[in-house]
């Protein structure tokens, strides 16, 4: 085989090479409409927990989902978490939100997102005065099957808002 027959060959091959159809290259998740869709889910629990709904509480969770709260206490699976709601729910007269916002999104697929965000609220525990409170959240979201993203795992280190006097210090 003659050098110019190679460098033909060589030519040919490289042109079917680069005319092969490539692997498409899957889209970018829509991370402005993964914000929109997680922030309206942060709403609605926030108006759950006013209207003392404790079913949507418990449905903001997927099946196997795990709620820690401030005080490190932890709830596995829906029907658990169902019954924390209930406890936790029962003990206040009121909880008015005052904001919900995402902090910061990670948008790690279609189907799956961690948010870290923040509410202030005024909660009305029974024979207590009202309090204002800050709950920064790390969540974990999973969009499931029926296209609902609800929480997988999901981290509260609620406390006092802090005031300006404790900040002046």
């Amino acid at each position: 085989m003659t050098s110019s027959r190679i460098v033909l060959l060589a030519a040919i091959a490289a042109l079917a090479t680069a005319c092969a159809s490539q692997p498409v290259t899957p889209p970018r998740p829509d991370g402005a409409a993964i914000r929109g869709v997680l922030g309206l889910r942060l709403s609605n629990f926030a108006n759950a927990l006013e209207t003392k709904d404790v079913a949507a509480v418990a449905n903001r969770f997927t099946e196997d989902g795990t709620w820690i709260h401030p005080d490190a206490s932890s709830y596995t699976g829906r029907v658990t978490i169902k019954v924390a709601a209930k406890n936790f729910l029962d003990a206040v007269d009121s909880f008015r939100t005052d904001e919900v916002l995402i902090d910061r999104l990670i948008v790690v697929s279609d189907s799956e997102a961690v948010t870290f965000s923040h509410a202030n609220y005024t909660l009305m525990e029974k024979g207590k005065p009202p309090t204002k409170r800050v709950n920064p959240v790390a969540d974990y979201w999973k969009k499931g099957r029926d296209g609902v993203w609800r929480v997988a795992y999901e981290l509260n280190a609620d406390g006092p808002a802090v005031t300006a006097a404790v900040i002046s210090r």
